[in-house]
């Protein structure tokens, strides 16, 4: 078998009609077709050729050469409205060139032309959008007219090659008899569909990377197979890296054409990258990555040096002008996922036409963008079971994304640029990777969804690279920011400016995860477009009863004995633990055997711990079994908070067999039964709270049997359902219909 790369760029190429790079004043390539043919040679092919932009000059540079023929790209379109197409054409002479220009305004003419003069030809990129939106009808006659196709372009998307190469081998004698009737046109072959494969390389980076086979040893052969149909395409897709460098190839060949000179040390490092052919197209393209990379972090970090003090103001220009060119090169990143997100545009629509949407019935691929993972908080307990759900594989589409994490069995993990610590809570960082990294994360994985968990940085960079790569995003609620804020900052300008971001960011999503019902309806009248409801999971193995731990329960009580109360939880202000503590010491008056432990972290453990009244004990953080044995060891569970949307907690002393007492605010009352799982006490008032735990400190039998009301209650929410659901929400907004999984509420 024989390779010969059938579609490729020189400096000759002429206009395609591409109409951002005429507003770019930039050329198609700046390619010398020498370097076209000496990269073939040295990357396998046993033919050369140039398909140029309606032009054969490149082509003519090496004809003299053994083993290469003539090609042009031929630009024309429908004439019923002129939607563009672009057509190779391979072993053409100067004269049939000359007289094909006549039918370019016409694909029908220029078909009828091509076979007149038996000059083998194929429709290049076929569902490439360079105009109107491709419909239905137009690839039906692209497969009247077309014997062949270019079923991979090195350029495109792999799902637009995926999806031509199954358009085409639709095609038979019977469905071109069917096409015909419907179109009212003769077909210009009798299938089926043949497919080819070039790079389409305007930078000199991915010449020959994308190849055709055949079975032909002279040029006359590989025409005549290509006639024939006996042809295979093979080699890379396309992707936002591979099209981001050849548009920056041509910018710095623009650049130096028109006279610019690039400092020395970038002159060398991009000369060297561009200019020199590399053995390994692939490897230099993650060089040209880690270059671009290096130096946006680089300037970035000159960027933010210096502060914004008044001696750093007369240099506060260089630095911004360094944020301004490090922001310039992620641009072309961007650009072209933009770019190809809007060559994709229309693919679902198209495959939906031809084959409907069985063939999605596979579990929908989803990246979930979060910026809490090893912390100890609900959000990133949840994204760590969806991470263990894909790497169990129990949901194998799933993968979550953080910024500075370990990389572990269903995650991601992102080199965070810069980060900083949470105002008013420095134990969490908010870490900020480049919008780069966030997209080659989206084109390896290639989702159907993002789901963005928490608006921070890194929900926010996959918020940005969502909506350029057109990607359907579905956001989850899982904290109320503006009253976390007020807590942590007492100013309520601070609060305000957090809804209304919060707001924003969230109704850029097609649908919105409430933890619970009432947060749910909270957010509808707030104006959210479209609101589900998706609870969370307990571990009923893990959290249990059976885990009582007696020696544990000697230590924090004393050989006497007495009542063990537990909360869990960050030790920060919006916990409202000092109403616990007020309320303890309230309790302890009355119940002297009272004892209070709380496991957690965080900014006010200090202050809590020098104001806790006598009987309290400061654990610490637990995990894991340690945990669980703290649960399983009390006697009631305590929850005073007024800002959690759910309450993980809640379920995890469910499980344990507690009972809870927490105040009526939150997602508290989705979870507490009153009066059969707990109870449930006004918010702020620790009376009340003191005398809940009175009366559940007073009752041993009240406890055991709300305790295993809980318990069973919590059995009934696990997380196999919680994932279930959530991957039928996927499929809901991917227009996938399936089973009807009930609410994971």
């Amino acid at each position: 078998m024989s390779r010969v790369d059938l579609h490729v760029h020189s400096i000759h190429s002429t206009d395609s009609g591409n109409y951002a790079l005429r507003r770019a004043r930039l050329g198609e390539s700046y390619t010398s077709p020498e370097r076209v043919l000496r990269t073939c040679r040295a990357r396998g092919m046993r033919f050369v050729t140039i398909s140029d932009h309606n032009t054969l000059e490149g082509a003519l540079r090496i004809a003299h050469e053994p083993d290469t023929f003539l090609s042009v790209e031929v630009t024309t379109q429908f004439p019923e409205d002129s939607c563009p197409l672009h057509v190779l054409v391979w072993g053409l002479s100067e004269e049939d060139h000359r007289d094909l220009q006549p039918c370019r305004p016409s694909v029908y003419e220029l078909v009828a032309f091509l076979r007149e003069r038996s000059l083998a030809h194929a429709l290049a990129h076929p569902l490439y959008r360079m105009g109107p939106p491709l419909t239905q009808s137009h690839v039906e006659r692209m497969m009247l007219l077309f014997s062949v196709w270019e079923g991979r372009n090195g350029a495109r998307p792999q799902e637009a090659n995926e999806l031509a190469c199954r358009l085409a081998g639709l095609v038979g004698p019977a469905y071109l008899a069917t096409l015909a009737e419907r179109h009212g046109m003769e077909p210009a072959h009798s299938g089926p569909i043949a497919l080819t494969a070039g790079s389409d390389d305007h930078g000199a980076l991915d010449i020959a990377t994308t190849w055709t086979e055949a079975p032909a040893e002279t040029v006359e052969e590989l025409l005549a197979c290509l006639a024939r149909g006996e042809t295979s395409p093979h080699g890379a897709h396309g992707s936002t890296a591979k099209l981001a460098h050849a548009v920056a190839a041509l910018f710095v060949n623009a650049y130096r054409a028109s006279g610019g000179e690039l400092p020395d040390t970038i002159g060398a490092q991009l000369g060297q990258l561009f200019d020199e052919d590399a053995e390994d197209a692939a490897e230099r393209h993650r060089e040209i990555a880690d270059l671009s990379t290096r130096m946006v972090r680089l300037l970035g970090e000159r960027a933010r040096s210096g502060g914004v003090t008044l001696t750093a103001l007369p240099g506060a220009g260089k630095r911004l002008g360094a944020l301004a060119f490090a922001a310039g090169l992620q641009l072309p990143y961007l650009a072209t996922a933009h770019h190809h997100a809007g060559s994709r545009d229309g693919i679902p629509a198209l495959e939906a036409s031809f084959f409907g949407t069985g063939r999605k019935l596979r579990e929908p691929r989803a990246l979930l963008f979060t910026d809490t993972f090893a912390e100890v908080n609900g959000v990133a307990g949840t994204m760590r079971r969806v991470a263990s759900a894909a790497a169990d594989g129990s949901y194998p589409g799933a993968v979550v994304v953080a910024a500075g994490e370990d990389a572990g069995p269903g995650t991601v993990s992102l080199p965070p640029d810069w980060s900083l610590p949470l105002p008013s809570y420095e134990a969490i960082d908010l870490r900020f990777p480049l919008p780069t990294d966030v997209l080659a994360a989206v084109e390896e994985h290639r989702p159907d969804v993002i789901h963005l968990a928490t608006p921070g940085p890194v929900g926010l960079c996959g918020l940005a690279v969502a909506r350029l790569t057109g990607i359907p995003i579905v956001g989850s609620y899982h904290t109320e920011l503006g009253p976390y804020a007020l807590h942590l900052t007492r100013d309520a300008l601070v609060a305000d400016a957090t809804d209304v971001y919060v707001d924003w960011f969230y109704r850029q999503c097609a649908t919105v995860l409430a933890p619970t019902r009432q947060v749910g309806e909270a957010l509808t009248a707030r104006g959210y477009p479209a609101v589900g409801v998706w609870g969370r999971g307990v571990d009923s193995h893990q959290f249990g009863p059976e885990r009582r731990n007696d020696e544990l329960r000697r230590e924090l009580l004393g050989e006497d004995g007495g009542v063990l109360l537990l909360s869990v939880g960050r030790l920060s202000a919006e916990k409202r633990i000092g109403v616990l503590l007020d309320a303890f010491a309230l309790a302890s008056r009355e119940r002297p055997d009272l004892r209070l432990a709380i496991v957690g972290d965080g900014p006010a453990r200090a202050e809590l711990e020098r104001t806790a009244p006598a009987g309290t004990t400061f654990v610490g953080e637990l995990r894991g079994d340690a945990l669980a044995e703290m649960y399983a060891s009390a006697d009631v569970f305590c929850f005073p908070s007024t800002t959690d949307t759910f309450g993980q907690v809640l379920l995890e002393a469910g499980a344990s067999g507690l009972p809870v007492v927490a105040a009526e605010a939150g997602g508290a009352p989705e979870l507490v039964a009153h009066g059969r799982t707990g109870l449930l006490v006004p918010p702020e008032q620790p009376r009340e709270l003191a005398a809940a735990l009175v009366q559940l400190a007073g009752d041993p039998a009240l406890r055991a049997r709300w305790g295993a009301a809980g318990r069973e209650a919590a059995q009934s929410r696990t997380w196999p359902a919680a994932i279930a659901f959530l991957s039928e929400t996927y499929r809901r907004i991917l227009g996938i219909e399936t089973e009807a999984i009930p609410a994971a509420a």
